[in-house]
């Protein structure tokens, strides 16, 4: 009977939930110390709103877990503690790591895709990823037997003619196609207006390489040891793409990422030397908290032996975890950016990372999840983050708050930024010098 009400009042919790967190907006509420007060305002109220039912849409996807995948993930997790701590992992954590070489046989494939209306050229780089669980880990067969996975896939925007830096940026979860990335990471953006060169790694169990209806499906499954394995590949992905623009150019490389990707890039940044900055967009660090507070209502149904054991998956994902490991950039090239309203990956996880980080710059949005690495008021952050440490003292092609501008005056910046970098282009090419080039011929603005 018990069981019976636990079924049939979850979802009505999970409703609630999100008039609770919508409400505490409403109230001004500050749950966490060292993070703004919330200044509630309507876009404020339909952002938590928007968050809230972007969690319940994920509950529902998630269906109902067969008892027997439950009760498998659980036996996983145990024998992952016992195969980490046989290794001395718990020990010696970036042991879990191996080292992967450059990619062999990578591939660059001229496409195009839509994006508000109109066409975008880019590329997809893909290559076999290599990447396999430890022999002898558990979960390592299930894994592999996902063929889609084991390729591994980026889209980029790169510039026809000039040197670039590189922006190495990585989705969120549900993300991992073209279209979507262009508009959630602000892609064309970054390529179009700030002068990058963009490579979008597609995490595992994402985009093309999903074997699930829905990008990222595959880890709203019961089993976790499977997160542990994505979150390996993941970094082991990204390090062999930025191995692929260093075989390519001496350009500055730096990584960023938002939600699940920014998870991605922190850890990726403690195994990759001589980045020129790391962002981490509305964080999601610690696994197993983001987890509990996102858990399905199918699984709060569960009761007795199929109850998740929180301690246990945080103790097995001690060896991916962002909060074990420091980057290797110092702390003046670290940067965040975060929701005081955001109800997916709640503000405390955004601050432990900054905490963790030696307190680097942070930006507090008013925000949510869903909408903030899309938001305009993004824009200066990110494009001063760029200015400092992508490009060269005094190169950039843009203009930034610090050059003295005000909101009125960014666009027209921008514009007179672009223009003396085309001017600057010809002068150079005219001299025979290689430059920074402006986009491909025939781009227009977002």
């Amino acid at each position: 009977m018990s069981s019976l009400i636990r079924w049939l009042t979850a979802p009505a919790i999970e409703l609630a939930s999100m008039a609770n967190d919508t409400a505490s907006v409403i109230r001004r509420e500050q749950r966490y110390r060292d993070v703004p007060a919330v200044e509630p305002t309507p876009g404020l109220i339909a952002e938590a709103l928007a968050d809230g039912t972007f969690s319940l849409l994920v509950s529902l996807l998630v269906g109902v877990p067969d008892t027997q995948d439950v009760r498998r993930g659980h036996q996983e997790l145990l024998a992952m503690r016992e195969f980490l701590a046989r290794n001395d992992w718990f020990e010696n954590p970036a042991g879990y790591h191996r080292t992967p070489q450059r990619p062999r046989g990578a591939t660059l494939t001229p496409m195009s895709t839509r994006h508000l209306g109109r066409r975008v050229e880019l590329a997809e780089l893909s290559f076999e990823s290599e990447y396999e669980p430890h022999p002898g880990e558990p979960a390592r067969e299930r894994w592999l037997a996902q063929d889609e996975n084991a390729t591994a896939v980026a889209w980029v925007l790169e510039h026809t003619t000039g040197r670039r830096p590189w922006l190495v940026a990585v989705h969120g979860f549900g993300m991992g196609q073209p279209s979507v990335n262009m508009t959630g990471l602000m892609a064309r953006w970054i390529h179009e207006d700030l002068g990058l060169n963009v490579l979008m790694p597609v995490l595992p169990l994402h985009g093309p390489r999903s074997s699930t209806r829905v990008s990222g499906g595959g880890l709203l499954q019961p089993e976790f040891a499977s997160v542990l394995h994505m979150f390996s590949q993941a970094v082991w992905d990204i390090r062999r793409m930025v191995e692929w623009i260093r075989g390519r150019t001496d350009a500055a490389v730096g990584l960023y990422g938002i939600s699940l990707g920014a998870y991605s890039v922190a850890l990726a940044s403690a195994f990759i030397d001589d980045l020129a900055c790391v962002v981490a967009g509305i964080p999601a660090v610690d696994f197993a908290s983001l987890a509990r507070d996102n858990e399905p209502w199918a699984f709060k149904a569960y009761g007795g032996d199929l109850r998740t054991d929180w301690g246990l998956v945080n103790q097995v994902m001690y060896p991916v975890s962002p909060l074990t490991f420091q980057p290797r950039v110092p702390v003046e090239k670290r940067a965040i950016y975060a929701g005081v309203a955001d109800r997916v990956a709640r503000p405390d996880q955004a601050r432990g990372l900054w905490r963790h980080w030696g307190r680097p710059e942070i930006e507090w949005m008013s925000s949510g999840h869903v909408m903030a690495s899309m938001k305009p008021s993004l824009k200066p952050f990110l494009r001063r983050i760029a200015a400092e440490h992508l490009f060269a003292r005094g190169e950039a092609p843009f203009a930034t708050h610090r050059d003295g501008l005000g909101d009125a005056d960014e666009r027209a910046g921008e514009s007179a930024g672009e223009a003396a970098a085309q001017r600057a282009d010809a002068e150079r090419a005219a001299a025979g010098g290689a430059a920074p080039a402006a986009g491909p011929s025939g781009s227009e603005r977002s």
